[in-house]
């Protein structure tokens, strides 16, 4: 595939130059300089030009070499400090390409262009540090349409970094980025599409703001898609079984003896490329390998990425059930790249579109109607037409919203955040009970039916809500009755074994309506009892 050009544009000694030429060189592009180029044409330096013929001459042949470059592929372009102010440059040069706008604080600036002699026709004054600011104020509306990065106190490295890990691929658009705080500090998730490939782990200081040997933790499934491209740079990958039926503290052992063995210490960082069940298990090993090493989440099913990487609960699951060893260990970042999502078996992706309906139900009407407009599992025709990334990047990037809102306001479960887990005490019973031959997602729908069924039951919302939600989730391919064969007093007692019980009773998170969900734990074991036959298959 042809590579898009990169545009760097900012004010002058903010390094352009320096890292258009490291970025050309790491992603083989050709490299331009705009002032070079002119100054090679003209057989005279800048301040030449504007001695000699003035500046408006300078911004004629900037506009001549805009127009000739405009639309060529393959490069990287750095554009001098105005070129991409000029609304016709702009629009000629940053068609079909990537436009980054390098900043640097004042002082920096100064410094930059005082290693250089001030050899700047614009800084020809008396007083230059006045006209650099006077200048950057001027210019600070117009910088700010691009995407910025900084390059204070960074190297040019860094600042490559950073610039690739921003970059998608041809017909998709630029990465969301949602931030989320937490009382220890802050994250970043990052939702796009091509994310994950050979240059992963090259990209990572930039997109996780840290650095250091990255141990690969993944599973049999997910290992030979992508872990395989990018263990290079990997100072080891341990690839475990895939299935819920493994994550236990056994597997978790063997992360530890493989960690151990290769060396990883606590300047190491891990890396989870897999599904929840990767990242629950690789989560709680960072948590408490050494005491605790960094962790960065990289999700590749779609139940994980709308879920269970954002928000930093970890865990893994004894006999008695899902989860009842855990612990809150937040990320130094979440990569979501929609394209790994087609690897996917249609029944994972209609998994995961199960959590997509239930932060719909909790927060996001809207959500709902987005769901119902798709068609789902997507086809291969869906996924080689025109678009479709980013349709798939906008529906998770709404999920992911729901989700983050949430723990942000309540990031160690103590109140609103417990509303996350609707449908989930029927759907974790399920899966206990069924010696998890159900899906998580699966699961999940299940239960969103059962949590439907048992507020009417109830009287807190109108019967037909069930009937509504039930409509939404065979249409995104998933079941709604529970198999034959979990008889409802099984399941009802491995809901007494719920980590989410208080003070002896199971919790259930009901629903009054779309968008109103409240938590309620004195709930008649009959009514359950009730529900669960009533959403069961004869």
């Amino acid at each position: 595939m042809t590579q898009q050009t990169i545009i760097l544009t900012g004010f002058m000694g903010t390094g352009k130059s320096t890292v258009g030429r490291l970025l050309a060189e790491r992603t083989g592009r050709g490299f331009i300089d705009t002032d070079e180029l002119i100054v090679t044409r003209a057989g005279r330096e800048i301040a030449h030009i504007f001695a000699e013929s003035g500046e408006q001459v300078f911004r004629e042949m900037e506009a001549e070499v805009a127009q000739e470059l405009a639309g060529r592929p393959g490069l990287v372009i750095a554009t001098g400090g105005r070129l991409m102010l000029d609304p016709a440059n702009a629009a000629a040069l940053g068609q079909d390409a990537h436009v980054v706008c390098l900043t640097a604080t004042p002082a920096e600036i100064l410094q930059r262009l005082a290693d250089d002699g001030l050899r700047r026709p614009l800084l020809a004054v008396d007083d230059p540090a006045g006209r650099v600011r006077q200048l950057l104020q001027a210019r600070a509306a117009a910088y700010a349409r691009f995407r910025q990065v900084s390059t204070s106190g960074k190297s040019p490295a860094q600042v490559a970094d950073e610039i690739l890990a921003g970059l998608s691929p041809a017909g998709v658009a630029e990465p969301a980025r949602l931030t989320v705080t937490h009382p220890a500090g802050e994250y970043e998730l990052l939702v796009a599409a091509g994310l994950v490939g050979p240059e992963l782990l090259v990209r990572l200081p930039a997109l996780a703001g840290v650095r250091g040997p990255v141990a690969i933790v993944t599973d049999t499934n997910v290992g030979p898609l992508y872990a395989a491209a990018c263990a290079r740079d990997a100072l080891t990958v341990v690839t475990v079984p895939a299935g819920e039926q493994h994550k236990t503290l056994d597997t978790v052992r063997t992360i530890y003896d493989q960690l151990l063995a290769a060396g990883l210490d606590r300047q190491g960082i891990i890396l989870a490329l897999g599904g929840g069940v990767v990242g629950d298990m690789a989560g709680f090993v960072a948590a408490t390998y050494l005491r605790g090493v960094r962790l960065v989440q990289c999700p590749t099913t779609l139940l994980a990425m709308v879920d269970a990487s954002i928000g930093g609960k970890t865990g893994v699951d004894l006999p008695q059930g899902k989860n009842l060893v855990g612990a809150f260990k937040q990320p130094e970042a979440v990569l979501l790249d929609v394209a790994t999502l087609r690897t996917l078996p249609p029944a994972e992706f209609s998994a995961g579109l199960a959590e997509v309906v239930k932060h719909g139900c909790l927060a996001a009407p809207e959500l709902l109607a987005q769901v119902a407009a798709g068609a789902w599992p997507p086809g291969a025709a869906q996924w080689s037409g025109p678009g479709f990334l980013a349709e798939l990047a906008a529906l998770v990037t709404a999920a992911v919203q729901v989700k983050r809102d949430v723990v942000q306001a309540d990031p160690f479960e103590q109140g609103a955040r417990a509303l996350l887990n609707l449908g989930h005490t029927f759907g974790h019973a399920v899966e206990q009970v069924s010696g998890y031959r159900v899906r998580h997602g699966e699961g999940v729908a299940m239960g969103l039916v059962a949590a439907a069924n048992l507020s009417a039951r109830l009287g807190y919302c109108r019967p037909a809500l069930q009937g509504e939600i039930e409509e939404l989730l065979v249409h995104c391919g998933l079941p709604v009755r529970i198999p034959a064969g979990l008889a409802p007093a099984d399941l009802l007692a491995a809901m007494r074994t719920d980590k989410k019980r208080a003070a002896g009773r199971v919790r259930f998170v009901l629903l009054r309506a779309i968008g109103e969900a409240f938590l309620a734990d004195n709930v008649p074991p009959e009514a359950v009892l009730a529900t669960l036959a009533a959403v069961g298959r004869a």
